[in-house]
């Protein structure tokens, strides 16, 4: 029988949460509000779940943590963290979530065949995620894009379903294109999880010193610099 301990870190949006797994099941969850105070909840959240389940940090084998593209400050802190606890437990193994499939994951039970999803990048572009089921999984579909809002409604010849935060924010409604509910834009600690899991199963870990954001477009002082 599996026992692996897994823990699962959400920081890429305004609700922040931790996931613990043993085995094949999700043994506990913890949602917070956070916004920008994701420094303050995780860490006594994350002590909260494993007490509750009569763990330890120690005991954690496997560590999925939301890698972005997000919130700047919420994804820094949630990798800040699975780095620390890297570094202090010699046999942990981290998995770099993209956050984009996590918010996929929300919509595994929803009818599609296309799958984009949306998030917000700013100056009137979006970064888009397109997904498709190949053997019962959900896998992305080519490279993530940065696009105008009419850019990309152009380019759908297909129905595709939308998704994801950017929706707030950016009128996407067009021909071939049906809308998620918005309880579904954004991604939980459980599915940060399942995509983990899946992830861990298919040996996708990442050496803990090695866990960076992943960025909807170049941080400013990057693009600055070019």
């Amino acid at each position: 029988m599996e026992t692996t301990v897994s823990l699962a870190i959400e920081t890429s949006c305004r609700t922040g949460g931790a996931a613990l797994g043993r085995g094949r099941e999700i043994i506990g969850s913890i949602d917070f509000q956070a916004s920008a105070r994701h420094a303050v909840q995780l860490v006594p959240r994350i002590d909260e779940l494993l007490n509750d389940a009569g763990l330890k940090p120690n005991d954690v084998d496997e560590l999925y943590v939301s890698a972005g593209p997000g919130s700047f400050t919420g994804v820094r802190v949630g990798l800040t963290v699975a780095r620390t606890m890297g570094q202090m437990l010699d046999s942990l193994r981290c998995v770099a979530v993209p956050t984009p499939l996590a918010v996929a994951n929300q919509a595994s039970d929803m009818p599609w065949d296309r799958l984009a999803v949306v998030l917000d990048a700013r100056e009137s572009c979006i970064h888009v995620g397109t997904f498709i089921r190949n053997d019962g999984q959900i896998v992305q579909q080519g490279p993530a894009q940065l696009l105008e809002v009419a850019e990309f409604l152009a380019g759908i010849a297909a129905p595709t379903t939308l998704t994801g935060e950017g929706l707030l924010y950016h009128d996407c409604t067009g021909e071939n294109i049906s809308i998620a509910p918005p309880k579904l834009y954004f991604p939980t600690a459980q599915a940060v999880w399942q995509v983990g899991r899946q992830m861990a199963r298919d040996e996708q870990y990442t050496d803990y010193n090695e866990l960076t954001p992943i960025y909807a477009r170049p941080p400013e002082v990057l693009r600055l610099e070019e």
